[in-house]
């Protein structure tokens, strides 16, 4: 059977499924590396990647985004359900979940080796285990380290992320007393626009090193946007507004 006189159907088939996993790869950021995977083995390269890659979104209700350390429980009990989750599909989701719950309750070797197991080979450079990584090492008090990853993910240009990458070089060069470099890359992440957090921890680095004044101006503007916001942003950025208000009583 011939598909529109070109394409007999199963080639069709397979040709759309290339063309869409390829696509999901540069929309989602993931390791270019798929790509060739998924050109050089017909058919069974793009079923690898549906797959690891897209089934697993598809089960939990949407994209991947960047992580930060929300696992509601940090149990043993909820890590070895996660530990077995990864044993029975080791995905990359699965393997994030895990690593981010071992470094919220603070098992931060255990969180890196979980994500170094699959930095390696074709996904050295995966932009969202890299990234995750990055995130471990800061929380471990590793900043030099996290910095190591955020510029490997600038070098080759990856997008994954991106205002939360600038957010966390910016607490990076904060802790290890880079007060200038900080303050730069703190008014980078503010004007991409990523949310009250960046606002707020560039208000209260403002503070700490003495420049109060700019500083009550930033808490004025969140709470500013708070007034104007709906509840969907009051929700998103309660932590911050909460942090605003605080210090402007204080004032």
């Amino acid at each position: 059977m011939d598909f529109f006189g070109i394409y007999s159907l199963p080639t069709a088939l397979e040709v759309a499924l290339k063309i869409f996993c390829i696509v999901h790869v540069i929309r989602n950021d993931r390791s270019y590396l798929w790509i060739m995977l998924i050109l050089f083995l017909p058919f069974f390269g793009s079923a690898i990647y549906f797959g690891m890659e897209i089934l697993p979104d598809l089960r939990a209700g949407g994209r991947r985004g960047g992580a930060s350390f929300k696992i509601p429980q940090t149990s043993a009990r909820t890590i070895a359900k996660l530990r077995e989750q990864l044993e029975f599909s080791n995905t990359t989701k699965n393997r994030t979940q895990l690593a981010q719950a071992l470094a919220a309750a603070k098992r931060f070797p255990e969180a890196l080796d979980t994500l170094n197991e699959c930095l390696q080979g074709v996904f050295k450079d995966d932009p969202l285990l890299t990234y995750e990584r990055a995130q471990v090492y800061f929380a471990a008090g590793r900043y030099e380290d996290a910095l190591a990853d955020l510029t490997r993910l600038d070098e080759v240009r990856s997008k994954h992320a991106l205002p939360d990458r600038l957010l966390l070089g910016a607490r990076c060069h904060e802790a290890l007393g880079n007060d200038d470099l900080a303050l730069r890359i703190y008014d980078e992440a503010v004007s991409l626009g990523s949310g009250e957090e960046a606002r707020s921890r560039k208000a209260q680095f403002l503070h700490k090193t003495g420049r109060t004044e700019e500083a009550r101006q930033l808490f004025q503007e969140i709470i500013a946007h708070a007034k104007h916001g709906d509840r969907h942003y009051r929700r998103l950025n309660g932590e911050w507004i909460k942090t605003a208000k605080a210090h402007m009583a204080k004032v």
